[in-house]
């Protein structure tokens, strides 16, 4: 094998890893949104400020899995 290929295939290894932690963290703001918008409680006491600050959160890391996943997609795609 080339220097290249084991090149991307750590950059490869790296992504992975990066899209992981976003899923991980895009599981803890679901769970999170989740306890935000108990349907238990009067909808005049949900605090809505604390629920948009986390679903742009939550919006944010989406995107940035979409991309990731794109450029693993890509990366493996490469390596074939």
């Amino acid at each position: 094998m080339n220097i290249e290929r084991f090149q991307l295939k750590g950059m490869l290894a790296d992504a992975k890893k990066q899209f992981r932690l976003k899923d991980t963290e895009a599981s803890g703001l679901i769970i999170l949104l989740r306890s935000l918008l108990n349907p238990y409680i009067p909808v005049t006491e949900i605090d809505t400020e604390k629920v948009m600050v986390q679903v742009d959160r939550l919006h944010k890391i989406i995107s940035e899995m979409k991309e990731k996943q794109i450029q693993i997609n890509q990366m493996e795609s490469d390596l074939e």
